[in-house]
């Protein structure tokens, strides 16, 4: 049976596309095992998202949707049963390439300077090819030898990090084409900042979203005053809620907070009028420019989406299949952790209110969880920020004061709680690696995850 399946793998169709200047290889494919896709460049030049393929390595993809562009003309070799592949001949890599070039200007005037790098920031609604756009506007900054730094305040899609996640690293290399951003800290040699947020949408829990921004905003303020770092600037992913009406407030603080000062609006005229009429680029010195959304981006539905966070949280605890990870299992009693959750069961009934005042729902007031079957297939962010000593007047902290030092502090990182056993008081954890907690304090949101 092992025979006929390594037969199945060699004998995967393949096919030859030759590619002409300025074309685009577009292709699909699902997230099984079977439907795993090979790209091979035979001759020429191409790249995927900014990042160029060297010819003959053998180029893997699962549950991806891929752009290969040439500049020069190519030849490629196709491996496996991509959903959908085509070639297309009109595609916004000029305009894209343009952006890069008055970006690079930018760069060299603030180098002269001794300023700051341009902060860029990409909005439109969903499936225009923000991270896309970003993707390449980094490896094009890398190739010119920067290192810009890559800020992802999206929860939803979770390209730094889990979804959930509000995250920045600064990019020294070109991006892996096959692991992306889910290549290990190992391989990379960093470690990004990571806030956990815990909800897909910004429009969910708005104070918190807005919040979480503003801290990792001052993080990444602190981390441009590095030399490496200074004049190459950052390029930040935005939610596509940014382009709701509920939305348009938190999207002019994230504005504020990170001083960005070049817009990217992609495919949204309103947005863009919008945009104009608030920072007009003579007063505020904000560059906003209007890019049309690329032909070849797809709309993703509901089942897909949720799809690819499941597949990039188990990525997290399991590696992908250049980096694999033998994940560490071990039972953690109770009384070691202090569960916390956000925003929830805050609402005091109005019976209990002094007369004439309304109920408050304080989202950014963390709430005791008592360990139990509510944890059951939760994914838990373990916080930086340490549980003071019970006999120390810091274990005296309010629920307010405890708040404020736990959402502002970063997460080392994740755990999956697989099993929870009330009589015994312990559960069971899921982590990247083995060892003890490096602390005590968790946070739990809305995010679920069942080990298949």
């Amino acid at each position: 049976m092992a025979m006929d399946e390594e037969t199945k793998k060699v004998a995967a169709p393949t096919k030859i596309v030759q590619l002409k200047a300025g074309q685009e290889l577009r292709f699909e494919n699902g997230f099984a095992d079977s439907e795993t896709v090979t790209l091979k460049l035979k001759a020429g030049h191409a790249e995927v998202f900014g990042s160029e393929l060297a010819t003959d390595p053998s180029y893997t993809f699962s549950g991806r949707k891929v752009a290969v562009y040439t500049w020069h003309g190519c030849s490629l070799e196709l491996g496996g049963t991509p959903t959908v592949d085509y070639v297309a001949d009109e595609t916004p890599m000029q305009s894209y390439l343009n952006v890069h070039l008055a970006l690079e200007q930018l760069r060299v005037a603030a180098e002269e300077k001794g300023e700051d790098g341009p902060k860029v920031m990409l909005v439109g609604p969903a499936d225009v090819g923000k991270t896309s756009l970003a993707k390449i506007l980094l490896n094009y900054a890398v190739k010119q030898g920067r290192k810009p730094i890559f800020v992802d305040i999206d929860p939803n899609e979770g390209s730094i990090s889990l979804p959930g996640t509000l995250a920045a690293t600064a990019i020294g290399r070109p991006i892996d084409m096959e692991e992306e951003l889910s290549a290990s800290s190992a391989t990379t040699g960093t470690s990004p900042l990571t806030y956990y947020y815990g909800y897909p949408s910004p429009l969910d829990k708005p104070k918190l979203f807005g919040a979480l921004v503003g801290r990792l905003a001052s993080i990444v303020d602190r981390k441009m005053s590095e030399s490496d770092v200074k004049t190459s600037g950052f390029i930040m992913n935005t939610p596509s809620q940014f382009v709701d009406v509920a939305g348009y407030d938190i999207l002019t603080h994230a504005i504020d907070s990170f001083h960005v000062n070049a817009i990217l609006v992609i495919g949204h005229e309103r947005l863009y009028s919008e945009l104009t009429r608030r920072y007009p680029p003579a007063d505020s010195g904000i560059s906003i420019v209007k890019l049309a959304k690329s032909g070849g981006v797809v709309t993703r539905d509901k089942i897909y989406r949720r799809r690819l966070q499941m597949h990039k949280i188990k990525e997290y605890f399991y590696g992908t299949p250049k980096g694999e990870l033998s994940p560490y299992s071990s039972l953690v009693p109770f009384s070691d952790v202090a569960v916390r959750r956000v925003g929830e069961g805050t609402l005091a009934p109005s019976s209990a209110l002094p007369l004439g005042s309304a109920p408050l729902l304080q989202e950014t007031r963390l709430v005791k969880v008592d360990p139990g079957d509510i944890l059951h297939h939760s994914i838990l962010a373990v916080s930086h920020a340490a549980l003071p000593d019970p006999g120390s007047a810091a274990a005296q902290l309010t629920p307010e004061e405890e708040s404020n030092v736990v959402l502002a502090t970063n997460v080392a990182g994740f755990v999956y709680v697989s099993d929870v056993d009330e009589d015994k008081k312990k559960m069971t954890v899921l982590a990247p690696n083995p060892g003890r907690l490096p602390r005590r304090y968790m946070l739990m949101a809305a995010m679920k995850w069942m080990e298949t």
